[in-house]
C-alpha cells in the first residue's frame, strides 16, 4: 500500500507547468465581525457573543495540509492535547483550561458524539479526517446550557464540509512521511495517508462522499529504558463518510449523515516493581481494534422569523483488546430539537429539548457489565434568550434542566454580557460570563461504584470569566481572558477498593490566556499566544502550567505559502510523581500550488531541532520527521 502511494506521489511530482497562476494565501486577522455558530446555536457575529470563541477556518486548514485536527487544536490558546506528539495509537488527553476529557464536549455538526463505552465517555478525535472538515469552532468555558453534559471547560464543534453547487466536484490527497524518535535517524517512509472526497449538487439533492485511510509504523509505543529496543507498534485506520441533503422546497430540507470508522493499533504496557511499586515500560504484543458506526437524520425548517432544527443520532461502538480479550460495546441514540425565533433586531430566543439513551456491555478481567444491565437515559429541556442592542450592549441568559434516570434532576444556567465600542475607529469588545455546567457519570462509573453508594452525583462546575478583544484596523487583533472555575462532586476512586465515588470538597482552577495577531504586510502574518493554568497540584497531572506558541505565515511567492512555528511547553508531572521536563518544538510547513490551484504540493519538517522529550511518562515521542504530500482538485 505504501509503495503504491509513493509511486503515485512521484508521478504527480513530475508534473511541470510554465503557466503558474497565482493566488494570495494569508491567514487573516480574526475580526470581531466574524460569524460563529457554536456560541448560540445559530449564526451570530462574534462581537455579539459574551464568551470566548476561537475559529480554525478553512483557510487555515488549506494552509496546513498534512496536519491533523489534533495538530490544529494544539495551537489554540488554552488547549493542550496530551499524546499528540507520541505514536498514532496513543490515547489522547483533551485539556481545556486545566480540565480533562470528560469536561470537554465534542460535536460533529453541532451533535454530541460521546462514546458511552469509554471510561470518560469521550470521543476519539482520530476518527475524523481533517480533509472532511470545513472549519472548527472552540467555545471556551462552561456551556452546559446549550450543550448539556460534558461542556464544563469547553466545546469543540467540528463542522463538516458542504457540497459544491456543481454537479460533481472532488479532490484527492495523498502523503508519506517518516515516523522516528529523536534517537533514530531513519528517514524511511513509515507513515502514509490518502483520501478521496466527492461532492456536488444534482437538482434538489446535494451529496458528499469521503474516503480515508492512514497508518504508521516504525515507532514503539513505550520507550525502552535499556539498550534493547522495543518492537514497533503499528497503527491503521479507515473511514467512510456519506452526507446527503434534499431540499423539499426553499424552506424545508432533510438530511442524512452516516459514517463507518475502524482503527487498529498495537500498544505496550508496564511492569511494576514489587518493592517501590514504580511502573517500568514493558514491550507487549497488545492490540486494540475499534469499530464505530454512526447515522443521523436531520431536518431544517426556516420561516419568516426563525428556524426549527431537528437532529437525531445513533452510534454503535465496539472495542476489542487482545490478548486480554477485553470487550466493550456502547450504543447511544437520541435527538436534539430546537427553535430559534427572532422578535426584532434586538430580541431573540432559542428553545429546545435533547435526549440520550445509552447502553453498555463490558467484559474484562476486572469487571463485567452484562448485556442489557448497563443503561441510563436523560431528557434536557433548555432555553436561551439573546439581547443585542444598537448601543453595543449584548446579553445572553439561559437555563437547562437535566432530568436523569439515575440521579434525578440538575439545573444549570448562564449569564453572558458583552459591550462593543470604538476608540478612534478601532473595535473593542469587553465581556464577562458566569456559567454553570455538569458532567453525568459514565455507564462504566455508575456500574463500578461502591455498593454503599445509592447513586453517583453529577460533577458540577461554576465558571467566571472576563476579558477583552481589540481590533486595530485590519492590522492587529489582541485579546485576553481571565477565568476562575470551581468543581464539586468530582468523580474519583476509593483508595482501598478502587471503586467509583464522589470526591468530597471543592476543587478550583484559574488562569488566563492571551493572543495577538499582526498582519505585518500582505505577505507576512504573525501570531502568538500564551496560556497560564493554576490549579490543585493533584489535578494538574500532564497539564502544563505555562504554554507559549508563536507562528509566522509568509507568502514566499504568490502561489507559495510557508509557515514556521515554535512552541514551548512547561514541565509537567505524571502519575507516580514522575517529573517530565519542559520542551521546545520548531516546525516548518510549505505548500505550492500550480494549474490554477488544481494541484498543490506540500511538505513539513517537524521537531526540527530533534528535541528529546516525553509528554507521557514511559512513552515514546516523535523526533525530527518529514511529511510530503500532493493534493489534486478534480
Amino acid at each position: 500500500m505504501k509503495k503504491q502511494l509513493l509511486i503515485v506521489s512521484v508521478l504527480a511530482c513530475s508534473i511541470v507547468s510554465k503557466n503558474v497562476l497565482s493566488q494570495e494565501k494569508k491567514e487573516k486577522v480574526e475580526a470581531l465581525n466574524e460569524v460563529v455558530v457554536t456560541a448560540t446555536k445559530f449564526a451570530t457575529n462574534k462581537k455579539n457573543v459574551g464568551k470566548v470563541v476561537y475559529q480554525i477556518t478553512q483557510e487555515t486548514i488549506e494552509n496546513s495540509q498534512g496536519k491533523t485536527i489534533v495538530d490544529l487544536l494544539n495551537d489554540v490558546p488554552g488547549v493542550e492535547i496530551n499524546g499528540n506528539f507520541s505514536t498514532k495509537g496513543q490515547n489522547l488527553g483533551y485539556y481545556i483550561r486545566g480540565g480533562r476529557n470528560r469536561q470537554v464536549a465534542i460535536l460533529l455538526d453541532g451533535v454530541n458524539v460521546n462514546d458511552p463505552s469509554s471510561f470518560n465517555g469521550d470521543f476519539d478525535l482520530r476518527q475524523i479526517d481533517i480533509n472532511q472538515v470545513e472549519k472548527i469552532e472552540i467555545l471556551k468555558g462552561a456551556s452546559s446550557t446549550l450543550y448539556g453534559t460534558g461542556a464544563a471547560t469547553g466545546v469543540i464543534n467540528i463542522i463538516l464540509k458542504k457540497a459544491s453547487k456543481q454537479g460533481f466536484n472532488g479532490s484527492f490527497n495523498s502523503s508519506i512521511g517518516s515516523n522516528t524518535s529523536s534517537e533514530n535517524s531513519n528517514l524511511s517512509a513509515e507513515e502514509f495517508s490518502t483520501n478521496f472526497n466527492f461532492n456536488g449538487t444534482l437538482g434538489n439533492l446535494d451529496y458528499l462522499l469521503a474516503l480515508n485511510a492512514n497508518g504508521s509504523s516504525g515507532l514503539s509505543a513505550a520507550e525502552s529504558t535499556t539498550s534493547n529496543q522495543f518492537e514497533e507498534d503499528n497503527f491503521a485506520r479507515q473511514n467512510v463518510m456519506l452526507k446527503l441533503n434534499y431540499a423539499l422546497n426553499e424552506n424545508f430540507k432533510i438530511g442524512l449523515l452516516t459514517s463507518f470508522d475502524e482503527f487498529s493499533t498495537d500498544f505496550d504496557g508496564f511492569d511494576f516493581d514489587p518493592v517501590t511499586f514504580a511502573s517500568i515500560p514493558a514491550d507487549r504484543d497488545n492490540n486494540l481494534n475499534s469499530v464505530q458506526k454512526r447515522v443521523g437524520i436531520n431536518a431544517d425548517y426556516t420561516y419568516t422569523n426563525g428556524a426549527l432544527k431537528i437532529r437525531t443520532f445513533f452510534t454503535d461502538i465496539n472495542r476489542t483488546e487482545t490478548p486480554s480479550d477485553n470487550f466493550f460495546n456502547g450504543e447511544v441514540y437520541g435527538f436534539d430539537i430546537y427553535n430559534n425565533y427572532t422578535f426584532n433586531d434586538e430580541f431573540s430566543f432559542l428553545a429546545g429539548v435533547t435526549s440520550q439513551y445509552q447502553d453498555m456491555t463490558q467484559r474484562t478481567s476486572f469487571s463485567t457489565i452484562e448485556e442489557g444491565s448497563g443503561k441510563q437515559h436523560f431528557y434536557d429541556p433548555y432555553l436561551s434568550l439573546n439581547y443585542m442592542s444598537e448601543t453595543g450592549l449584548n446579553l445572553n441568559v439561559g437555563g437547562r434542566l437535566n432530568i436523569h434516570s439515575e440521579y434525578g434532576n440538575n439545573f444549570v444556567y448562564n449569564v453572558n454580557p458583552s459591550y462593543n465600542f470604538n476608540i478612534d475607529e478601532n473595535n473593542v469588545k469587553v465581556f464577562a460570563s458566569y456559567s454553570t455546567a455538569f458532567i453525568t457519570p459514565t455507564l462504566s462509573e455508575i456500574f463500578t461504584k461502591l455498593p454503599s453508594i445509592d447513586e453517583l452525583l453529577p460533577e458540577e462546575t461554576t465558571t467566571v470569566e472576563g476579558g477583552f478583544d481589540v481590533s486595530l484596523g485590519d492590522k492587529i487583533t489582541f485579546n485576553a481572558t481571565y477565568f476562575y472555575r470551581e468543581e464539586t462532586n468530582k468523580i474519583g476512586y476509593d483508595p482501598n477498593t478502587f471503586q467509583t465515588i464522589n470526591d468530597l470538597g471543592t476543587f478550583s482552577a484559574k488562569g488566563f490566556e492571551t493572543e495577538i495577531i499582526y498582519n505585518v504586510t500582505n505577505e507576512l502574518n504573525l501570531l502568538a499566544n500564551y496560556t497560564f493554568i493554576d490549579r490543585d497540584e493533584n489535578l494538574l497531572l500532564k497539564i502544563p502550567q505555562n504554554k507559549f506558541f508563536i507562528k509566522a505565515n509568509y507568502n514566499l511567492a504568490k502561489n507559495t505559502f510557508t509557515s514556521l512555528s515554535y512552541r514551548w511547553v512547561d514541565e509537567t508531572q505524571d502519575f507516580g510523581n514522575v517529573n517530565l521536563d519542559s520542551y521546545n518544538l520548531f516546525d516548518l510547513f510549505i505548500n505550492h500550488s500550480i494549474l490554477d490551484n488544481k494541484v498543490t504540493f506540500y511538505g513539513s519538517l517537524t521537531n526540527i531541532l530533534n528535541e528529546d522529550f516525553q509528554e507521557i511518562a514511559g512513552f515514546t515521542t516523535r523526533g525530527r520527521n518529514y511529511n510530503l504530500g500532493l493534493k489534486i482538485n478534480l
